[in-house]
């Protein structure tokens, strides 16, 4: 998959106009080791299939990733309705990998029931490989923010002489 982080200017015309044409999804992938599937959710209310997959229509809120002199990152927020994807992400030892494709609702059959995708869909915008870190989850909704991994945040040296893992130092 090709990641596009910039808004083609048609879309960033639809999208500043009064009244678009067309809605634009993001199409949400969620990955880990710990998960029996990746949790793969549409910010619609309707399900539909992109790419072969089923997405789950669940609304949520996304932020385009910041380009500036800091490290990239971004919003999520997913609304809390279904409290197994909270628990889920709140259960895990390690950090999820995301991946987000915007999609014009043009690019799908809205007739249908989940919505087919029309040929092959355009993407608008997207980021894969960044990973959920940071988790707050309540009753309503469970945020966090996306961020790219970084290597130089991981404690040196990875493995530590602890009292627990090396007992005979401590005596």
């Amino acid at each position: 998959m090709t990641v596009e982080r910039t808004l083609p200017p048609a879309a960033r015309q639809d999208l500043e106009a009064a009244q678009g044409e067309y809605a634009y999804l993001g199409f949400l992938t969620i990955r880990h080791s710990r998960l029996d599937a990746p949790l793969r959710l549409v910010s619609d209310h309707f399900r539909y299939v992109y790419d072969g997959d089923l997405y789950i229509g669940l609304p949520f809120e996304w932020t385009v990733v910041t380009d500036n002199d800091r490290p990239p990152e971004a919003r999520l927020v997913v609304q809390n309705v279904d409290r197994r994807i909270g628990r889920a992400l709140r259960q895990l030892n390690e950090r999820a990998q995301l991946s987000l494709v915007i999609l014009s609702s043009g690019d799908f059959d809205l007739s249908q029931d989940p919505r087919q995708e029309i040929g092959t869909a355009a993407i608008v915008y997207a980021y894969a490989h960044f990973e959920l870190s940071g988790i707050e989850a309540n009753v309503i909704e469970v945020s966090g923010r996306v961020e790219l991994y970084d290597p130089s945040s991981e404690p040196f040296p990875v493995v530590r002489a602890t009292e627990d893992r090396c007992p005979g130092l401590f005596r």
